[in-house]
């Protein structure tokens, strides 16, 4: 019995991401022309659905994953370590980046290019975490 609310659990928090996946792509438009900076506004919100679903990914993956460990690999004795504090601002950094964006007024070409760096570092260490198994550590 513990098995099959294990499961719909899991379904609901898959739901859940799936909704949070749609409502950001309806919310920041992605492909919506714009007649000044186009390709640095285009570029900022990909790699922002880029980073949410590595995002989203890592964490279904820490809430649900098999964290069936190597032998050689122990998990990390405090809850501060190195994955965890860049986790920790992969969760703030990004979110406050695209929903800043409008206030900035001067620089924006350089400020769209900047955080999209940002969301594709964050995005390309996530995906790291999810491939190499290190989520299972933390």
């Amino acid at each position: 019995m513990g098995n099959f609310f294990h499961g719909i659990f899991q379904i609901f928090f898959l739901i859940g991401y799936i909704l949070i996946f749609i409502v950001t792509i309806i919310i920041i438009r992605p492909f919506r022309i714009h007649k000044r900076r186009t390709k640095s506004t285009i570029a900022l919100k990909v790699s922002y659905l880029l980073y949410q679903i590595s995002f989203l990914t890592f964490t279904y993956l820490l809430l649900f994953g098999n964290k069936e460990l190597e032998n050689d690999e122990t998990p990390y004795k405090s809850l501060f370590n190195i994955h965890f504090l860049i986790f920790l601002s992969a969760t703030i950094i990004p979110n406050v980046g695209i929903m800043i964006r409008r206030t900035i007024k001067r620089s924006r070409i350089e400020y769209n290019a900047t955080v999209t760096m940002i969301n594709l570092m964050y995005f390309i260490y996530l995906l790291y975490l999810c491939f190499s198994h290190k989520w299972a550590l933390m």
